[in-house]
């Protein structure tokens, strides 16, 4: 009291320091202020340049590559020749006919593979229609079954109108055909082999797999000896899954992974029939209430590992190259759906950028332009653009014992400017 009586404008002089400092602080710090001011960063992420990508993540069971049957009325075989689990090569003897009865499955065989030639003729002339609507000037969007041959089978017609564009049914239509050259080929040479050696052959190199006669009917089942991968998808990983994307694999006891691609994925949902999900349901629970089908591919011959294995399959559904990978929380979206995001400068100021987002996994947001290596990003809080950041360039989180290295004329400093 004596010292601000001794000294009443250098006392005035100090209280009106400290209002000036106080209401400085006011508007530095409070939560709207627009007073240009250093932000303290306690929390951020580095940019990376690399390749990232989202996958779909699915238990997987080793299958064969293809499943093969082949049938005989029973009455006219004289003796089966194999056994269940037995491997055979192609053309191996499977079962031997009743020398009487050769003629009639001679021409049983001929009828079928006069079938699957006017089969083949139909699909041909279809896609002959369909490539020539496609090559036309003016093409359509959408496919007219109504011009397509009445011989195809009324299931393929309807896939065909399910198509969005020619092109799609074009490659629906070339997997049929190939589908119909297979079946032709393998009658051809059970035709070859019963003129030849009297009896039913097997098509491939494989394994029965099954021996069943109903109704007065043997069929041999047998499996490829190439195997792949089945795995199953929900509803919502089926729209993101599409073939020849990417996979890689893991099966149990071959130590190192497997790289293939997805051959082919169902439309239809997989039933209770289904052996492989069923052998599958086993040991992993499969995505409920429905799941569908998919085949995997493996680029390497899966040897010496049984049917049924069980593995890891990791779909990958989006990829970017040279993109980088941050928070999606983190990203701001304007009212013109433009993503921002908030970054430091090589001088520590606060910069407001807008990104093109290529995808978003779970947790991060994936999107592609040019940062200089280590920029740091930050979370989408409003701050005033071009600010200081408390540390410039940060390289660690700040801890509390940081702070007892600072003096209090650093505090004020920064507090006033």
């Amino acid at each position: 009291m004596a010292f601000i009586k001794a000294r009443p404008w250098t006392s005035i002089t100090i209280l009106l320091g400290m209002l000036i400092i106080g209401i400085n602080a006011y508007f530095v710090f409070k939560d709207d202020s627009v007073v240009a001011r250093s932000y303290f960063i306690d929390e951020f992420q580095k940019a990376h340049i690399g390749t990232h990508t989202e996958r779909v993540n699915k238990d997987a069971i080793v299958a064969p590559a293809e499943m093969y049957t082949v049938s005989a009325d029973a009455t006219s075989l004289s003796a089966v020749n194999v056994k269940r689990g037995q491997e055979v090569m192609m053309n191996d003897l499977l079962a031997t006919y009743k020398e009487d009865e050769i003629n009639d499955e001679l021409t049983k065989l001929e009828s079928e593979l006069a079938a699957y030639e006017t089969e083949l003729r139909d699909l041909e002339d279809a896609l002959d229609l369909i490539e020539d609507d496609y090559n036309d000037a003016d093409p359509k969007s959408s496919i007219d079954t109504d011009q397509i041959d009445d011989n195809l089978s009324v299931t393929l017609k309807f896939e065909l109108a399910q198509q969005n564009s020619p092109s799609t049914a074009i490659a629906l239509l070339n997997r049929h055909i190939a589908e119909t050259n297979r079946q032709i080929t393998v009658i051809e040479a059970q035709i070859v082999e019963i003129q030849a050696r009297q009896g039913l052959i097997s098509p491939i190199d494989g394994v029965v797999s099954a021996i069943k006669e109903e109704a007065g009917t043997l069929t041999i089942e047998i499996y490829s000896s190439e195997k792949a991968m089945y795995a199953y998808l929900s509803e919502k990983e089926w729209q993101k899954v599409q073939e020849g994307q990417t996979v890689d694999l893991k099966v149990k006891h071959v130590k190192d992974s497997l790289s293939g691609i997805v051959i082919e994925k169902q439309a239809i949902p997989t039933n209770a029939d289904t052996a492989w999900a069923q052998e599958l349901a086993k040991t992993a629970t499969l995505p409920q209430p429905t799941n569908y089908e998919v085949l995997l591919q493996q680029d390497d011959l899966l040897e010496d590992i049984p049917f049924s294995t069980t593995g890891k399959a990791s779909i990958i559904v989006n990829e970017a190259f040279d993109s980088y990978r941050v928070d999606k929380s983190w990203v701001t979206t304007t009212k013109n759906g433009k993503k921002k995001l908030y970054t430091i400068d090589s001088d520590g100021k606060i910069h407001l950028m807008t990104i093109n987002v290529e995808f978003n996994t779970a947790n991060s947001a994936i999107f592609t332009d040019f940062l200089e290596e280590g920029t740091p990003m930050i979370s989408n809080e409003p701050r005033n653009i071009a600010a200081y950041t408390f540390r410039t360039m940060p390289v660690e989180k700040i801890q509390w014992s940081h702070f007892k290295d600072l003096t209090w004329q650093q505090y004020v400093k920064y507090i006033v400017f």
